[in-house]
C-alpha cells in the first residue's frame, strides 16, 4: 500500500481560514488552467464543414477580377498604380464605399454589401498591393464569419493572383509577405499560408530579424494548432522556444534595459503552455510532462506557486497514462500538499479526488477511503456541501464492496441528508442504494 500518512490535515487551521467565508463554493480556476482551456477551445474551431468550403460557380465569374473601367477610375492605369492628388482621391472615395457596405451589411442588405465590397475591392489593387491585400483580409473576415462560401473563394483566388509576384520580389518585402500569409489564414487556406510563412521564416533568419522570426513561428505554429496538425505544430513551437531562449540569453546582456528577461520568459510560459497541450493532444505524455515540468520550474523561480498544483495534477495525470503509478501517486501528494498550504482548496479536492480514484484502479480500497476521509473534512470546513455528498457517495460504494454494510449504510444515509440540504438533488438515487443494502442486509 502506498504511503498516505502525510495527508494528515491541521484542522485549526482550516478553521481559522474558514470562520470569515460564505457557505456557498465558489469555484477556482488558475490562469494555467484557463489558458489552457482558451488553447483546447481555438484548436476545436477547425471543423470538417469550415474545411470544405463551396467551389465557385462556373457561371460566377470572379468580380474581383475584372478591369472593367469604374465611375470612380475611368481610366485605369494598365500597369502599376494611382499616383499623386489622383491616388489621394481615389483611397478616400474607396474608404466611402467601405463603410457603405458596413452599413447596407449592418442592415440585412447582404448581397448588396458584398457587391459593394467588390467594387471596392476591385479598385484596391491601383492602390498597391498592400492596400489591397489589407482590404482582402478585411472582407474575407466578414465573409467566413457569415458563411459567404463563394466571395471567400473569390477571394483565395485573387490572393493566388497575387501570390506568385509578392513571393518572387527582389528585394523580398517580408511587410507584403508577412499580410498575404496572414490573408490565406484568414481564408483558410493552409498550405499557400504555410508555404508564405516558411518563407519569411528563411528571409528572417537570414536577416537576423528576430521580432519577425517570433512572429512568422508564432502564425504557422497556429495555423497547425487550428489545424490538429500537432506533429508540425510541435515543431513550429519548439522553434519559437529556441528562438525567445537565445532572444533572452542576448537581452540580458543589455545593460539599458530594465528587466529585459521579464517579457521575454512570459512569451516562454505561453509556448511552453502550447507545447504541453500539444504533447498531450499527439498522446506524447512524456513529451508534455517535460513541458510542464518547464512550466513548474519557472513559476518556482518566479515565487508564483499558486499555478503550481494544477500542472503538477495535469503531469500526475500523464504518469497514469504511462503506467508509472507511483509518480503519479507522488504528484497528486505534492499537487495536494501545495494547495492546501495556499488554501486552493479546489485543486486540493481535486487532487485527492484523482489520488483516491489511482487507488481504487489498484484495488487498494481501504487507502481509497482514508483519502475520502481527508476530503471530508476538507470539505466540511469549507462548508462544502456538495463535494460532501458526492465524497459520502463514493465512500458509500466501497464500503459496499468491502461488504461493510452498516457503513455503506451510514455513508449513503449521511449522503441522502447532505442531498436534502441541497433539494433533494439526487434523493431517489440515495433512497434506492439505502434500500438495496437494507434489503441485502436482511438476506
Amino acid at each position: 500500500m502506498l504511503k498516505i500518512q502525510n495527508l494528515v490535515l491541521t484542522s485549526s487551521c482550516f478553521y481559522l481560514y474558514f470562520s470569515s467565508y460564505c457557505l456557498a463554493k465558489t469555484p477556482e480556476f488558475s490562469e494555467y488552467t484557463v489558458r489552457k482551456n482558451a488553447v483546447n477551445i481555438i484548436s476545436q474551431r477547425q471543423t470538417d464543414a469550415e474545411q470544405e468550403l463551396e467551389s465557385p460557380n462556373k457561371f460566377s465569374p470572379n468580380p474581383l477580377e475584372s478591369t472593367e473601367p469604374d465611375p470612380l477610375l475611368p481610366e485605369p492605369p494598365t500597369t502599376g498604380t494611382v499616383t499623386g492628388d489622383k491616388r489621394e482621391e481615389l483611397s478616400q472615395e474607396l474608404d466611402k464605399l467601405n463603410a457603405e457596405a458596413a452599413a447596407l451589411f449592418a442592415g440585412g442588405e447582404t448581397t448588396q454589401a458584398f457587391d459593394t465590397w467588390n467594387r471596392e475591392l476591385r479598385l484596391r489593387r491601383y492602390l498597391g498591393q498592400a492596400e489591397e491585400l489589407a482590404a482582402l483580409e478585411r472582407v474575407a473576415e466578414i465573409a467566413w464569419n457569415n458563411g459567404q462560401k463563394l466571395q471567400v473563394q473569390w477571394i483565395t483566388k485573387r490572393l493566388e493572383t497575387l501570390q506568385p509576384d509578392i513571393q518572387e520580389q527582389e528585394p523580398v518585402n517580408i511587410e507584403l509577405l508577412q499580410a498575404l500569409g496572414s490573408a490565406f489564414n484568414t481564408v483558410r487556406a493552409k498550405d499557400p499560408a504555410v508555404q508564405v510563412y516558411q518563407q519569411v521564416i528563411a528571409e528572417a533568419r537570414e536577416q537576423e530579424d528576430v521580432a519577425t522570426l517570433k512572429l512568422a513561428l508564432t502564425a504557422i505554429g497556429e495555423i497547425y494548432l487550428n489545424w490538429l496538425d500537432y506533429d508540425n505544430a510541435a515543431i513550429a513551437y519548439e522553434e519559437l522556444l529556441e528562438v525567445q531562449q537565445q532572444s533572452n540569453s542576448a537581452t540580458s546582456t543589455n545593460e539599458e534595459t530594465t528587466d529585459p528577461a521579464l517579457t521575454t520568459n512570459f512569451e516562454k510560459v505561453d509556448t511552453i503552455e502550447k507545447l504541453a497541450f500539444i504533447y498531450n493532444q499527439a498522446g506524447k505524455p512524456l513529451q508534455a510532462i517535460t513541458a510542464k515540468e518547464r512550466l513548474v520550474n519557472f513559476y518556482e523561480g518566479q515565487e508564483t506557486i499558486t499555478e503550481i498544483p494544477d500542472i503538477k495534477i495535469s503531469i500526475a495525470g500523464d504518469y497514469e497514462e504511462l503506467g508509472k503509478l507511483s509518480l503519479a501517486s507522488q504528484y497528486y501528494q505534492e499537487a495536494y500538499d501545495i494547495a492546501q498550504s495556499i488554501q486552493q482548496f479546489i485543486s486540493a479536492s481535486d487532487a485527492l479526488e484523482k489520488l483516491a480514484a489511482l487507488y481504487l484502479s489498484q484495488d487498494e480500497k481501504e487507502a481509497a477511503i482514508e483519502i475520502y476521509k481527508v476530503q471530508l473534512l476538507m470539505d466540511q470546513q469549507f462548508v462544502n456541501v456538495y463535494g460532501m455528498m458526492e465524497t459520502y457517495d463514493r465512500m458509500g460504494q466501497v464500503y459496499a464492496q468491502l461488504k461493510a454494510f452498516p457503513l455503506a449504510i451510514s455513508s449513503f444515509q449521511r449522503g441522502l441528508e447532505l442531498s436534502r440540504q441541497l433539494g433533494g438533488y439526487r434523493e431517489s438515487y440515495f433512497l434506492q442504494k439505502l434500500d438495496k443494502l437494507n434489503k441485502n442486509k436482511n438476506l
